[in-house]
């Protein structure tokens, strides 16, 4: 079953690259897999964007995921077509990356970083994984008032929950890395598609080490 926390909570950080805005929301659990997005904005170059997930990746919330997929996108002004620069990682998770950077590109994303992390619950949840990593990022961005093509085009002070919402808990995340063991695998479902040989061994080893 899928259940959703639906919570948005904002922040502002310093960078090299200038002041950049975050925020974190829209847990989703999926039969145990959790699913979490993070944002960073405005990302004005592709290093300015690498170092926004580079903080992003410092979370907690990150620090406690199996995986954690990458994308961003960058829309320079100028001429009839704007250029575009984008990349992603998978990070583990087979096209999970490709397929958050095709999210943003649907939205006509502009000027984002994104992270989505994911704690595997110990179920094969197949190509609803996609679905899940796609939804956490699109529903956070238009929270926060992403418009197609123009980015955030508002801001709010430091630490501004929408609704009032607490910060995010990282209990779930937690009881569900505490029921999981540590890291019991890196990408199930990867596993059916490349490398099946190796992952098992490591899943087996996880099992016989709970």
């Amino acid at each position: 079953g899928l259940s959703t926390d639906t919570m948005v909570l904002r922040s502002r950080r310093s960078t090299p690259h200038g002041t950049i805005e975050i925020a974190r929301g829209e847990s989703a659990n999926c039969d145990g897999s959790i699913f979490t997005a993070q944002i960073a904005w405005p990302v004005r170059t592709k290093v300015a964007a690498a170092a926004a997930i580079a903080l992003l990746l410092q979370e907690s919330v990150c620090g406690a995921a199996d995986h954690n997929m990458t994308a961003f996108r960058v829309c320079s002004a100028g001429g009839k077509r704007p250029k575009v620069e984008k990349g992603y990682e998978d990070d583990g998770e087979a096209r999970g990356g490709q397929r958050l950077l095709g999210a943003l590109t649907k939205i006509a994303a502009a000027d984002v970083a994104v992270v989505v992390s994911r704690v595997y619950g110990g179920v094969n949840i197949g190509k609803r994984r996609f679905e899940l990593i796609a939804s956490t990022a699109t529903d956070l961005l238009l929270a926060v008032g992403h418009e197609p093509g123009k980015g955030i085009v508002h801001s709010w002070g430091d630490g501004h929950a929408l609704g009032g919402s607490p910060p995010p808990a990282v209990a779930p995340v937690a009881a569900a890395v505490a029921a999981g063991g540590k890291k019991r695998r890196r990408g199930a479902e990867a596993a059916a598609e490349a490398e099946a040989a190796r992952r098992a061994q490591r899943e087996a080893a996880a099992s016989a080490a709970e």
